[in-house]
């Protein structure tokens, strides 16, 4: 069982989505597949199931390394793969909606 509920709203845990957002989420993402679900840019919402785990990463991408990456990352963004469209998708952290975990 994760630190947090399966569920975890933004408007209900304020921890989770607090200053240490990015790096819980980072953990999720490379020890499981995980449930989110965001507004998109154009106001839809959008619900994915992502991962960062390696072994299911499709190797025609290229490998991205959250710790050590070619360029600098945007703190704001959250770039993940997208294990239903085989792709590497990204979201703003600040439009996240929930996180289901222990899928």
């Amino acid at each position: 069982m994760s630190k947090y509920l399966n569920i975890t709203p933004r408007s209900e845990t304020r921890n989770f989505f607090g200053k240490n957002l990015r790096r819980d989420l980072l953990e999720f993402l490379h020890n499981e597949i995980i449930e989110v679900m965001f507004t998109k840019k154009d106001g839809t919402e959008r619900k994915m199931l992502c991962t960062l785990q390696s072994h299911l990463l499709d190797q025609s991408y290229e490998s991205y390394d959250d710790k050590n990456p070619p360029k600098a990352i945007n703190e704001e963004i959250m770039r993940v793969f997208d294990t239903e469209a085989q792709s590497w998708k990204c979201f703003l952290l600040a439009n996240l909606k929930y996180v289901k975990t222990d899928l």
